[in-house]
């Protein structure tokens, strides 16, 4: 009777070795990766670094499960962005970190997920630019897209400085405040879907 118990215990502690295994080689493939992305989405080394924790903490309470998943790479970067995203919605408050964040997703043009990113942070953007009043949207674009000082803007425009500057601002305002309602939409819609 002990023999088979013995058998059992043996195939455990290979089982538990090759799962230990399969998890370090996993780690070494994309801990640098999933960081890398983590830190480019939140713009924090000390949050990327607790994020891929995380990620990998939650790769390790499913080992069991890992044979189940067809396309691992794309399974950890989800995760990543999850977290990311859940991170992101405890911080929304923050407009400054905010800002840094759709600057980030802006700069992410390397890989294919990311220019899919970055032209949808293009569309919001051309839809938060549409919604403000005309000389608003003139101002900016002329500040913004065509890089002109505020001199030359009140000089083409037959306005003040100081009007140009009011009108930045409150372009500037009204467009976070677009990118933060779309934002939020985002998260609820994401968060919606990954928990079906």
């Amino acid at each position: 009777m002990n023999m088979p118990e013995k058998t059992e215990l043996k195939g455990g502690l290979a089982k538990t070795k090759a799962q230990e295994m399969l998890f370090s080689e996993l780690f070494r493939t994309y801990e640098h990766p999933l960081y890398t992305l983590a830190l480019r989405l939140s713009k924090d080394d000390f949050v990327a670094k607790d994020i891929i924790q995380e990620v990998f903490l939650t790769l390790w309470t499913m080992r069991e499960k890992l044979h189940e998943i067809n396309n691992i790479e794309a399974y950890l970067f989800r995760i990543t962005r999850f977290k990311v995203i859940k991170y992101l919605r405890k911080v929304s408050a923050d407009d400054r970190l905010k800002e840094k964040i759709w600057i980030a997703l802006k700069d992410l043009e390397e890989d294919g997920d990311a220019r899919i990113e970055a032209r949808e942070f293009d569309s919001i953007l051309i839809l938060a630019i549409a919604q403000l009043p005309a000389k608003r949207k003139q101002v900016y674009l002329l500040k913004n897209t065509e890089g002109k000082t505020y001199k030359d803007i009140a000089h083409e425009m037959k306005i003040s400085q100081h009007t140009v500057k009011n009108h930045l601002s409150s372009a500037s305002e009204a467009i976070r405040k677009f990118f933060d309602l779309t934002f939020k939409a985002i998260v609820v819609v994401l968060t919606t879907f990954w928990n079906m």
